[in-house]
């Protein structure tokens, strides 16, 4: 590092510091003065860094939402048809039961409705895996 144009800085530091400063200056094979400009070049990058830390996970934040967004839009009309799909096939069927199968043989379409509607909770809270295992 260049010194030339350099601002002097005096400083005071405890005898201990002092001590443990020079004997790592030692170890590296450089002077006191250097590893000082090392450890104030060091937490000047670190300080930085995380100043601009806010400003990046912005910038990372609005890119993904970018990526994302269509994606997400994507699965939530896809998700929204399966669900008027399966509302129609509900009451097209409840219509079929009504209208298609004689008065006599008829029972009550709300217990019916019920009692599929509790098969199929159950049949939401089994693992896949379990699912077709079980009912195969």
């Amino acid at each position: 590092m260049s010194v030339k144009n350099a601002q002097q800085i005096h400083l005071r530091v405890t005898d201990d510091d002092y001590k443990k400063i020079k004997n790592l200056a030692h170890k590296r094979g450089i002077m006191v003065t250097e590893l000082l400009r090392e450890f104030i070049d060091q937490g000047l990058q670190e300080k930085l860094a995380e100043e601009n830390l806010d400003l990046v996970a912005s910038v990372v934040r609005q890119q993904l939402d970018a990526v994302m967004k269509p994606h997400i839009e994507r699965l939530a009309s896809i998700s929204s048809k399966a669900g008027h799909m399966s509302a129609t096939s509900t009451f097209l069927n409840a219509q079929a039961l009504v209208e298609l199968v004689p008065k006599e043989r008829q029972r009550d379409i709300r217990v019916m409705y019920d009692n599929a509607r509790k098969k199929a909770v159950e049949y939401m809270r089994v693992k896949t895996s379990d699912f077709d295992n079980e009912y195969k």
